[in-house]
């Protein structure tokens, strides 16, 4: 399960084929109904997220350019250009690569097992498909910590730097920083996966990923639970102070900036419940690891998810842009349905 696979770190001693046998057990309709789900699910995601990207980097660029929050919003999405960074550098694996991970792969092969029979043999061998999906996706987990963690900063720095012109002089120096700890950082906890054997296990009625550990000390799971700590303790803080600044100051924060605070602080909320879950697992030896693992993975994808859809339903510009496009098409079908007559 995305984040919970990291847990499933295997011995150095692989043999070249590691073959794994399907649990049979498992009804496949239910477990069919659980992958329809999170399609569902991930797919209104994946849509929210794209639009969003598209409304940033293109079509509403001139609204949302100068705004270093959206610029590290962009960041939690996906890829961001040299352009957009103001740097020759490029910035990959977040969200939309998360949830084409998911539907297309780890909840895929888990969730429907007619498939463990058929696609388990591919990658009995090493191959590049299971490595690249381990690698992206745990990527870009780290990458959304990092991101959260600067955009909690963001809001908090917008609320006590209340003088003209300090915050946007602030964040104008600290936007390229940003992405540049936010795409390096996380290779500090991936490394060990580059150059590791990465392989499928056996998991309810399909498959997981799992990778047989070449430095041992390097445990990704032990660097993944230390940045959602330190994120989780940043964004804990920095959201109670925004949050009290906000009732201490109400006149003094422009409204729109006010309306990104609440995004920002209903952002931290779903990451705390995420981040709770990833505690369990971390911590929790007598809990039922499988349970544990449906519940954070819905949980980390309530945050994926949530990030676009909180910042579509609190934005109106974001909003408006929709609005706006089902207007444009509804008097496009209305004109051919006249010229038609």
């Amino acid at each position: 399960m995305s984040q919970a696979l990291a847990y499933l770190n295997l011995s150095d001693s692989i043999p070249e084929v590691y073959p794994i046998e399907c649990d049979k057990s498992w009804d496949s309709y239910s477990e069919m109904l659980i992958y329809f789900g999170f399609f569902v699910f991930l797919g209104i995601g994946l849509a929210a997220h794209l639009y969003i990207l598209i409304s940033i980097l293109f079509t509403k660029r001139k609204i949302f350019k100068d705004s270093s929050f959206f610029q590290i919003f962009a960041m939690d999405s996906i890829a961001v250009s040299s352009r957009f960074c103001e740097y020759q550098f490029l910035c990959f694996f977040q969200s939309v690569v998360i949830i084409l991970d998911e539907l297309f792969f780890i909840h895929l092969f888990l969730f429907v097992p007619p498939l463990c029979q058929t696609i388990s043999p591919w990658f009995f061998r090493p191959t590049f498909i299971p490595k690249y999906v381990y690698i992206s996706i745990n990527h870009g987990r780290f990458m959304k910590s990092l991101a959260q963690i600067f955009m909690v900063l963001n809001r908090l720095s917008c609320v006590i730097l209340t003088a003209p012109g300090k915050y946007e002089m602030l964040w104008k120096k600290y936007v390229l920083p940003s992405c540049i700890v936010m795409t390096v950082l996380p290779f500090a906890g991936t490394f060990n996966i580059f150059i590791s054997r990465v392989l499928i296990v056996s998991m309810r009625g399909g498959f997981a990923l799992g990778y047989g550990k070449t430095i041992k000390w390097a445990s990704i799971s032990l660097f993944q639970s230390s940045v959602l700590i330190i994120a989780l303790s940043v964004t804990i803080i920095c959201t109670s102070i925004t949050l009290y600044k906000l009732i201490l100051l109400p006149g003094r924060i422009k409204s729109a900036e006010k309306s990104l605070c609440f995004t920002s602080i209903s952002i931290s909320i779903t990451f705390v419940i995420a981040s709770s879950t990833q505690s369990l697992i971390a911590y929790c030896s007598t809990c039922n690891l499988d349970t544990l693992y449906i519940f954070q993975s819905i949980a980390f994808d309530t945050f994926t998810v949530g990030t676009a859809v909180i910042m579509l339903m609190s934005n109106k510009k974001l909003r408006g842009s929709i609005f706006q496009a089902v207007k444009r098409v509804s008097i496009v079908s209305v004109t051919g349905k006249m010229n038609s007559i």
